[in-house]
């Protein structure tokens, strides 16, 4: 479903990324893990299309992306659920979930979505009219998601959904993924801060030191892995 081949992405003079290559097969949950700053954002927004490599190509659905906008990547149900969360504050929980359909034209399938979202999320639905600043961390979080979800994402890149939130939380949102991966096949690349949560939760990972892929494989293989578990997992 998607293919990242040797792309390198500059910040100035920064080298961030240094010829990565990985891929997303349809219905995988394949997670990114790695010390802040290594790269992760950096390939997420780089597949995203913010910020486009210098070299190398991105490959979606058999067909490369070269310099395609970041709406138009929107549109082939390419959706970055973005680190922070990035709600708007001033606008309600309805507000902010419809500009996720900014796209769209389908009303009743726009509404259907809708629905859809307050039953993951019904915590949303019970404060629909409120702001989205005046809302929990978690509940932005779920807010944040339940946007990405009214962009019809087929891939959907997730970055650092567990940050600043407290474990309990934490579990109620990856449950919901799990359930969004396994009853409707939505494709998640995730970068995550939490190695044990991620590995658990993926099926296959990527470790990113400075910029490169440094390892690759099945994620639970990883868990067991002493270097991965010395750098990542504090054993």
């Amino acid at each position: 479903m998607l293919k990242v081949e040797d792309i390198h992405v500059y910040y100035g003079n920064i080298h961030a990324i240094k010829g990565i290559s990985l891929t997303v097969e349809r219905g995988e949950v394949v997670t990114l893990i790695g010390a802040n700053g290594a790269g992760k954002s950096t390939t997420l927004r780089a597949i995203a299309g913010l910020n486009l490599p210098s070299e190398g190509a991105v490959t979606y659905d058999g067909e490369p992306l070269g310099a395609l906008s970041p709406p138009n990547r929107v549109g082939k149900g390419l959706i970055l659920c973005p680190e922070g969360r990035q709600i708007f504050a001033n606008l309600t929980v309805a507000e902010n979930l419809n500009i996720g359909a900014y796209l769209r034209k389908d009303k009743k399938k726009i509404a259907a979505d809708l629905e859809r979202v307050y039953t993951y999320f019904p915590r949303l639905k019970e404060r629909i009219s409120q702001l989205g600043g005046t809302l929990s961390g978690g509940e932005q979080q779920m807010l944040a998601i339940g946007r990405s979800l009214m962009s019809q994402p087929r891939l959907l890149l997730l970055d650092e959904p567990s940050l600043g939130l407290a474990p309990l939380i934490v579990e109620d949102i990856f449950t919901i993924l799990g359930r969004l991966n396994r009853e409707e096949q939505l494709t998640i690349l995730l970068v995550e801060q939490n190695a044990h949560l991620a590995l658990n939760f993926a099926n296959r990972a990527y470790v990113i030191e400075t910029g490169q892929i440094t390892l690759s494989g099945d994620a639970r293989e990883m868990l067991s892995n002493p270097e991965v578990q010395e750098a990542y997992l504090g054993i």
